[in-house]
């Protein structure tokens, strides 16, 4: 669903909310939140998922240290762990992105910026009007696997729109639907374009 450029804050989807601040001002910045919850059952299953890993590695810890334990036995816990603890590492902050995650996209006079936030912090990545082009969706490959995971709860990849600004391409909009990615995209393009020239008529 596309949005008038008139309108002051709206929803794109049920994901996507956004808001003009200060307009008509030279501190006009358009402010865009994309949300990152998933539904509970898929919430249930990583929190239930997160339980049962940390339960074995307590299991695993409670019979190794049973026993005496020679130097064979301490490199392979020792392997063992360090699988463990990747995994954990990456299931914990899994579920804390969907619990805390979300994606802001800040467009104003000076450029766009685009951060992944965890609660209230996150470090935006800036680019400056100019610098960057080809604000649009990205194609998908349907020959591509890997692209299937990146969408699924447990991931925290697929990015469904993109820029690129020199050898770097910006990718956000993390799995959503085509049709909030194109009124995400109807948004911002013709948002950016109209605070670039504002910047040049200054």
């Amino acid at each position: 669903m596309g949005t008038r450029l008139e309108k002051a804050s709206g929803r794109i989807g049920e994901r996507i909310a956004f808001e003009w601040q200060d307009r008509g001002t030279e501190s006009e910045q358009l402010r865009v939140a994309i949300t990152q919850g998933t539904t509970p059952s898929n919430m249930a299953l990583l929190s239930v998922w997160m339980v049962l890993w940390m339960g074995l590695e307590a299991t695993v810890l409670y019979f190794w240290l049973q026993g005496p334990s020679d130097g064979n036995a301490a490199v392979g816990y020792a392997i063992y762990s360090a699988f463990w603890a990747f995994f954990a590492f990456r299931i914990g902050k899994v579920l804390l992105w969907r619990i805390r995650g979300s994606e802001v996209i800040t467009v104003d006079r000076r450029g766009i910026s685009v951060a992944m936030v965890f609660g209230t912090r996150g470090l935006p990545d800036f680019f400056a009007h100019g610098a960057y082009k080809g604000l649009s969706r990205i194609e998908e490959n349907p020959t591509q696997i890997l692209r299937t995971f990146e969408k699924a709860f447990w991931s925290m990849g697929g990015e469904t729109l993109q820029f690129s600004s020199g050898k770097r391409t910006m990718v956000f909009g993390k799995q959503l639907t085509d049709r909030d990615a194109d009124g995400l995209v109807r948004l911002l393009r013709p948002a950016a374009q109209r605070l670039a020239r504002k910047l040049d008529s200054a």
